[in-house]
């Protein structure tokens, strides 16, 4: 099997963030911030900006957005200091901290904080009603779509495949629109993508009634929810058009971060207009399902740790910082 990659860095995309929230300087200086977002289809394309307008607004900062793609590339870009701020996923931030992942070097990647919970990303697979697959085992051998290189789908699959003992003949990478395309030319088997239930893509491209979505047995789920910060889930039958029961498979937590030496009280500026102006964020075009947060978003036994400044806001949003996780 060959897993084909783009570079994981995509394009760089300068916006300018404005609110109604009044600001909320208290004598710092203004900075400039970049935020690593996702490439357009994907649900940190639009949630990003979101939760920039809400931040610039609060805070003394002056924010832009740099796409790219996706969960794994942010982690780098923040690494390397390109971005400040960034989204990702829970389980591919366990990949970077403990370094377990051929994306990461097989090095620990740690300049990274955790600040607060976005979503639930869940792993949607799709194929063609009168396509040749009909079950996850029939991807075997088979050409898929694995999302934008540096994805969460594009660095996870591998391993969520490889815990069912699923080997296609070849995973492709690419942008989510080009790889709902070559599914519909049968250049393609399937699509596996990672992010919101239902990803903006698919459920822009569902309404036609082409897509089935795939579902995981519970053997495969059991397998799956095995690797570090995964966890089972269910795509409710309402998720697509066309869609008729609940799917069942795997998901991991999306979440914000932040480099390790931004100013507490910034990032606590930042956390809270997440947390505050969750109606904002709504307004994202995303479904309301998919922006439930969960209070226990992360578990006290996570390698990834919070920044200081998140965990005031957290905190006092009744959301879990535990102690042990907090460092500056």
């Amino acid at each position: 099997m060959t897993w084909r990659r783009r570079s994981f860095l995509g394009a760089g995309i300068t916006l300018a963030s404005a609110g109604a929230i009044p600001r909320a300087t208290a004598g710092m200086p203004r900075m400039a911030l970049t935020m690593a977002t996702g490439e357009p289809g994907g649900g940190f394309a639009l949630y990003g900006p979101a939760w920039g307008q809400s931040a610039s607004a609060a805070a003394p900062v002056t924010l832009s957005y740099r796409a790219s793609g996706g969960s794994a590339a942010n982690i780098l870009l923040v690494e390397q200091g390109a971005a400040q701020l960034g989204l990702t996923t829970l389980a591919v931030a366990d990949q970077a901290w403990l370094g377990t992942a051929s994306w990461t070097g097989r090095v620990t990647l740690r300049g990274f904080r955790a600040l607060f919970p976005i979503f639930p990303a869940s792993w949607q697979v799709v194929s063609l009603l009168d396509g040749p697959v009909k079950r996850l085992a029939d991807l075997a051998g088979r050409p898929i779509g694995v999302g934008p290189a540096g994805g969460a789908s594009a660095v996870l699959t591998p391993a969520l495949l490889g815990a069912v003992n699923i080997t296609p003949r070849l995973a492709i990478a690419g942008l989510y629109t080009e790889q709902i395309e070559l599914l519909l030319r049968r250049k393609l088997d399937a699509c596996a993508f990672f992010g919101p239930t239902p990803l903006p893509a698919l459920r822009d491209e569902a309404a036609k009634g082409s897509f089935t979505l795939l579902g995981v047995t519970k053997a495969q789920q059991a397998a799956m929810a095995r690797l570090p910060g995964m966890t089972r889930m269910i795509i409710p039958h309402t998720s697509l058009p066309h869609q008729t029961a609940a799917v069942a498979t795997v998901g991991s937590d999306a979440i914000a971060i932040g480099r390790a030496d931004l100013p507490d009280q910034l990032v606590a500026q930042l956390t809270e207009a997440a947390l505050s102006h969750r109606p904002i964020l709504r307004a994202t075009n995303l479904p309301p399902h998919g922006m439930t947060l969960k209070n226990d978003w992360i578990d006290a036994s996570s390698p990834i740790q919070i920044h200081p400044g998140a965990a005031m806001a957290l905190r006092h949003h009744g959301f879990a910082a535990p102690a042990r996780l907090v460092r500056s």
